[in-house]
């Protein structure tokens, strides 16, 4: 006898070449034992999937449910359970939660929370899988990356500069003992202010030693305007040079002048990887991004740093030359929308230019005050992506769908702040309104890229397919009914068109409800 029978559903297998099949999906404890046709077989539970498609788990390999604390204040992940998500990978953008090496590692995440929030009872890697293991495990697997400026800052605490030898070497023999430890790879944040004086060598070294380890090096660029470009050839340079597992992290040009270069950039990573790269990117569906204000500065100014960029836009003369500097770029920041900010929450879901007309200054200058006042801590919706680029990146073939937000539940809504959509939509949206109405592409291509494509990339050889001897990881989709309906203005709203979810063969979502009392997540490590 079977534990779980999934029959007469359309089965879409992953691997991006078989169209839907019908066939029944067997399941005893955590693996998927047969499938075909099943009518002889009994089993403990059967689900009745006429009509519906039968898919892996989606696999978010850009999620910051870990350094947004989400997956210890909401363990159900309920946003992304409800499109479909059984795995999620953290330790993204250059920010992990482990390791720690002083409170430097911990000032490293005061752009994704409120350090008042924060209570870290671990140091090493092991330790911090061994926590969430014991204490905190998720609905969903989970998974982690080792971030870079983590480890950076532990060593440089506030300083911003370029490492010396003996720091690198510190920094490379974390990332070694980390990994060893259950890490799955290293993520760079070169965007953030501490990471921008990463020098081309300390990306190669770092490199190196997740080519050797055979992980993954997740990128967020350094330029994603004017520099992106360079920032893109910069990354390539390393690999050809390592032969590492690149992946670009929400691939994206802002600012309508540069908007014509992302093909550019795209046949750039084609020939990388015709030339025997091992190089990808992922990307959310979305025309709008939801970044920490200041990140949105000039580089030259964000390469200040906090401290001394407060400094600078304190005295008036230097916040007149920023004003003139931002004002020569390609950001229409009249179009952002303030997401949260510790200053007001009268602010939120307010525009810069609605706050610049009612102050009688200028959309770049309440940009400043805004981060003045908040500290930098400022987060917004910017609008600023082409609407065509987000196809094109999407249908690319090295391309993977993931949300580059957080797992969260409905009660978030009583914070006061806005959340990107992408934490609740991403993958319906994706699915429903650019697979099943848009047709962008195939569904066996489509569910390749939510599931058997990023786990190749992370190294899974027992996920991200629908094929005996694999996990049970598995969503039942009822697929003419499959959509988003978050939005920038109303973003805490559910996706609908999932029927059901098995996570390492436990059903833990069900006729469109999460289980009680289930325990299905596992926590994940680099084997």
């Amino acid at each position: 006898m079977l534990d779980i029978i999934i029959r007469r559903g359309k089965v879409v297998d992953g691997t991006g070449k078989i169209p839907p099949r019908r066939l029944d999906v067997g399941i005893n404890d955590d693996t998927i034992i047969k499938i075909g046709n099943l009518e002889d077989e009994v089993a403990k539970k059967e689900i009745d999937a006429t009509g519906k498609i039968v898919v892996p788990g989606f696999i978010d390999i850009n999620s910051h449910s870990d350094t947004k604390w989400t997956i210890f204040r909401y363990p159900n992940q309920e946003s992304l359970l409800y499109q479909g998500v059984t795995s999620i990978v953290g330790g993204n953008c250059g920010s992990s939660l482990a390791p720690i090496l002083g409170e430097g590692s911990i000032k490293s995440l005061r752009k994704w929370i409120f350090l008042g929030d924060v209570q870290i009872d671990w140091d090493r890697m092991g330790e911090y899988l061994d926590y969430l293991a014991d204490n905190k495990p998720p609905r969903l697997n989970y998974m982690t990356l080792v971030g870079h400026a983590t480890l950076r800052r532990g060593i440089l605490g506030d300083e911003i500069r370029s490492l010396k030898e003996q720091e690198l070497k510190l920094l490379i023999d974390q990332i070694d003992r980390s990994m060893e430890e259950g890490g799955f790879g290293v993520s760079l944040g070169l965007a953030y202010a501490h990471a921008r004086s990463t020098s081309e060598e300390e990306i190669r070294k770092i490199a190196e030693k997740v080519a050797e380890k055979e992980g993954l090096l997740s990128v967020h660029l350094k330029g994603e305007g004017a520099t992106i470009l360079a920032s893109v050839k910069e990354l390539l340079r390393a690999t050809q040079k390592t032969g590492v597992n690149l992946e670009i992290s929400h691939l994206k040009v802002l600012g309508k002048n540069y908007w014509s270069v992302f093909g550019r950039v795209l046949d750039l990573l084609t020939k990388a990887r015709r030339k025997g790269l091992n190089v990808n990117f992922d990307i959310y569906p979305y025309s709008f991004s939801g970044p920490v204000l200041y990140t949105l500065l000039p580089g030259s100014v964000v390469e200040m740093g906090r401290e001394e960029l407060i400094k600078k836009l304190k005295d008036p003369t230097s916040k007149k030359k920023i004003v003139r500097e931002m004002k020569k770029g390609s950001l229409d920041y009249s179009k952002i929308v303030v997401a949260s900010s510790p200053v007001s929450k009268l602010l939120v879901q307010r525009s810069l230019e609605e706050i610049s007309e009612k102050r009688k200054i200028s959309p770049e200058e309440a940009v400043l005050d805004l981060i003045i006042a908040s500290e930098d801590q400022c987060k917004v919706l910017a609008s600023l992506i082409s609407e065509k680029n987000v196809v094109k990146g999407m249908k690319d073939s090295l391309s993977m769908i993931s949300s580059g937000g957080a797992g969260y539940g409905l009660s978030e809504e009583r914070s006061g702040n806005l959340v990107h959509a992408r934490s609740f939509g991403t993958f319906s949206r994706f699915l429903g309104h650019y697979v099943r109405k848009k047709k962008i592409m195939t569904l066996a291509k489509a569910i390749h890229k939510l599931s058997g494509l990023p786990a190749g990339k992370l190294g899974l050889d027992d996920r991200g397919l629908i094929k005996e001897g694999y996990k049970a990881d598995i969503a039942i989709l009822d697929w003419d009914k499959v959509e988003d309906t978050a939005t920038m203005e109303r973003p805490y709203s559910l996706a609908k068109g999932t029927d059901a979810v098995i996570v390492n063969g436990v059903v833990t979502f069900e006729k469109g409800k999460i289980l009680k009392k289930i325990k299905s997540g596992s926590i994940l490590r680099k084997k």
